[in-house]
């Protein structure tokens, strides 16, 4: 009965032991409690291990870390350094061909912004899709600037379009991006249903832009005029992807 209590006892105590916070005498009694009784041995034995694998995975960790870091910041200094030169090969060509800077900037401003997206996405951690819909944002702002100040300035090709019908598509399909991404972000709805709203979104942005355009009058919107070519599939997709979303919930 003593043996048992002391048992009891000792294995009680035993996480205090592991962790070093026990006093010289009483890690004097367990260590001699240790050496004859196999029971509270193997216990203490297999605190000790699992005490060893907490703190293994701990430093295995931050070694990831550091490498995927490491890595990161390699893969972006090399892109850096590809997409410089490859902005300096266009401009020197295009001096070359046009005496002057024309199609080089368009070329430049959508490297620049295709880097801006990667560092985005393999930076974030938190709320990724919510910066990269801001880099998106400003990114097709300053490219679409740049195409049309290119074009109609530098190389007197085309018409003064962007204010007509540039800003006003841009920012409408933004709209069908940005909607289902705070959906996302602040409502928390499932991946499924934010593709279901997004493709309801697309067939609104499709007979928008093609009012915007004049390919279309209100009349032809009214009546449904192409329906099935131009909307089918997407009613197609929002039917599935929110029977998929709503099978997700109820699992849940």
């Amino acid at each position: 009965m003593d043996r048992e209590l002391a048992c009891e006892i000792v294995k009680d105590l035993l996480p205090l032991y592991v962790d070093g916070m026990v006093s010289d005498v009483s890690k004097k009694s367990i260590e001699n409690h240790l050496e004859y009784c196999t029971d509270c041995n193997e216990v203490y034995n297999n605190m000790a291990f699992n005490l060893e694998m907490e703190k293994q995975p701990s430093e295995v960790q931050d070694v990831k870390r550091f490498l995927k870091k490491t890595k990161r910041m390699y893969f972006l200094y090399g892109l850096c350094g590809l997409s410089f030169i490859s902005i300096l090969v266009c401009m020197i060509v295009d001096l070359a061909l046009n005496k002057g800077i024309t199609w080089s900037l368009i070329a430049g401003s959508a490297v620049i912004f295709a880097d801006a997206f990667v560092y985005v996405i393999s930076a974030s951690k938190k709320n990724k899709g919510c910066f990269t819909m801001i880099v998106i944002s400003i990114g097709i702002f300053c490219l679409l600037s740049v195409i049309q100040i290119t074009r109609y300035y530098l190389m007197d090709v085309g018409t003064f379009w962007i204010f007509r019908y540039g800003f006003p598509i841009m920012l409408l399909w933004l709209g069908v991006l940005w909607i289902p991404v705070l959906s996302r972000a602040f409502l928390k709805w499932n991946i499924w249903d934010c593709i279901a709203l997004f493709m309801l979104l697309v067939i609104i942005g499709n007979y928008i832009t093609k009012l915007i355009t004049g390919d279309y009058v209100w009349n032809d919107v009214l009546r449904m005029r192409g329906f099935i070519g131009n909307a089918l599939g997407e009613v197609i997709g929002i039917i599935l992807f929110g029977i998929i979303g709503r099978i997700k919930k109820w699992r849940k």
